[in-house]
């Protein structure tokens, strides 16, 4: 299994995106309590790391950009 280790410094801009996003409260719990475990930023289908860019942009991903089908360039 794969772990990204996030630094202090983008765990905390993740979580000031999480805490500042409007939307459905269990949602946002759901994400900061995967912000403190040591998986999060890890696709939950492959394993690969989920670009910094791509949580910066959606901090509640749950996929890599190859999962998600997302466009190239909201990844880069």
């Amino acid at each position: 299994m794969h772990y990204h280790y996030l630094t202090m410094e983008q765990r905390g801009t993740l979580e000031q995106l999480v805490r500042s996003s409007k939307g459905i409260e269990t949602r946002i719990d759901a994400a900061l309590e995967r912000l403190h475990q040591s998986d999060y930023g890890v696709c939950i289908e492959c394993g690969k790391d989920i670009a910094f860019a791509l949580l910066v942009a959606d901090p509640f991903a749950l996929h890599c950009r190859t999962c998600s089908r997302l466009p190239v360039s909201i990844c880069s």
